[in-house]
């Protein structure tokens, strides 16, 4: 158990660690130094460049250094600036006035890549700033002449905003996908679920006593009393089915227990629990959740058939329904999953029983869709090869005989 323990953990550490370099970007390469000459002491100026500075676009390419205009100029020339602002003197009140004073930017002759994107960066500012100056001076000519002087600041309040919304909108450039990570159930219900599912899975290693195969001696005298090895099998898989039913009792009778001590939370628990279940019969719960533990049992007799030992038996158990709760999404959703494992989670027998134990809460009609006769074709399938490991081991028994 110990060893199957540290093997999971290096497992699912190895995975996340894997993932997490996967989903590592690199960071933007280009970052300009942007020299800036203020020709005047004036604290709107500097109010608005320290503005500009801190936004997040800004600061993302671009840091700016203050210098005079001579030594703008001068590591400008060494290469040390990718440009140089030239802001003349009253720039803000300027704009407010109308009279608009243009801010001078000069690049060096030998242009790289970053003066080479700040050139353009700056050429679109400009060219949206022309195209909300003409505007604005369309709107106060529009407000002239009809005689519409007391509209022109809300005119005015929605070309900006229209302007704004057109610059900074995030949408041209990230794409919104809205990701269902729980399906119909919310988080508690859906790790609830998983919580489920691999608890089941995982007392299978304690029903070792009732799933291996009897010795030799004892099955020849039992097939000499008429039962033979498909009934042997079937009766193993009946009685860890009852085995897994036994521990579902347990278990309800526990909750039960708690809710005859605190009525008041358990009324709480079960309007939490059971949200979104849509009035489905319990009757369809239950046969829905005997139909998981019946894959379950059958699950837990191919392991034990193939293993052959009860040692080897429980590492399988084990180490196979950690992983496959762990591929089908049971501790991470599989949509936050990469492609490739939430393609081969999604055929697992583990969604399906994920799905299944999710029907408990979330209505018999969720856990059924797509969940049902994958749990049957699995639970067939296990209970077929079960059979075959173990006429194969018998074949080999005879020819060791021989």
């Amino acid at each position: 158990m110990l060893l199957a323990a540290v093997a999971l953990m290096l497992l699912i550490g190895g995975i996340a660690f894997g993932a997490a370099k996967s989903m590592e970007r690199e960071p933007l390469a280009v970052r300009a130094d942007i020299g800036v000459a203020v020709r005047e002491d004036n604290r709107m100026t500097q109010m608005a460049l320290d503005y500009i500075e801190n936004m997040e676009s800004v600061s993302g390419l671009c840091r700016f250094v203050k210098v005079s205009e001579d030594e703008g100029m001068r590591l400008l020339a060494d290469g040390k600036l990718a440009a140089l602002v030239l802001l003349p003197e009253e720039l803000v009140e300027g704009i407010m006035d109308g009279r608009n004073p243009s801010v001078d930017v000069v690049f060096p002759k030998n242009a790289r890549l970053e003066a080479m994107l700040f050139r353009e960066l700056t050429a679109s500012g400009a060219a949206l700033l022309r195209v909300a100056q003409a505007q604005i001076y369309g709107a106060v000519d529009t407000a002239a002449r009809y005689g519409l002087e007391d509209e022109l600041s809300v005119m005015e309040a929605e070309i900006d905003g229209f302007n704004l919304a057109f610059a900074l909108d995030r949408l041209a450039v990230y794409d919104e996908e809205e990701l269902s990570v729980t399906g119909r159930l919310s988080v508690a219900q859906y790790y609830v679920a998983s919580g489920i599912a691999l608890f089941f899975l995982l007392s299978g290693m304690a029903a070792c006593q009732v799933m291996e195969r009897e010795p030799a001696a004892l099955q020849r005298q039992l097939a000499r009393a008429g039962v033979g090895r498909l009934w042997q099998h079937l009766c193993r898989w009946l009685c860890g089915f009852l085995y897994l039913l036994c521990l579902a009792g347990m278990m309800w009778i526990v909750l039960r227990a708690a809710a005859l001590c605190a009525p008041e939370n358990a009324a709480r628990l079960q309007e939490f629990l059971m949200s979104g279940s849509g009035g489905t019969a319990m009757g369809l719960r239950a046969g829905l959740f005997l139909l998981a533990l019946a894959a379950v049992s059958s699950f837990h007799c191919m392991i034990y058939s193939v293993s052959g030992s009860r040692t080897g038996g429980i590492l399988l158990v084990f180490l196979l329904s950690a992983v496959m709760v762990y591929l089908s999404g049971g501790f991470v959703p599989s949509a936050l999953l990469p492609d490739a494992v939430r393609a081969v989670g999604e055929w697992l027998p583990t969604a399906y029983l994920i799905r299944a134990c999710g029907g408990l809460f979330a209505g018999a009609r969720a856990g059924l869709e797509g969940c049902g006769t994958g749990l049957c074709l699995y639970a067939a399938a296990f209970g077929a090869a079960a059979c075959a490991a173990e006429y194969c081991r018998d074949k080999a028994q005879l020819r060791q005989a021989d």
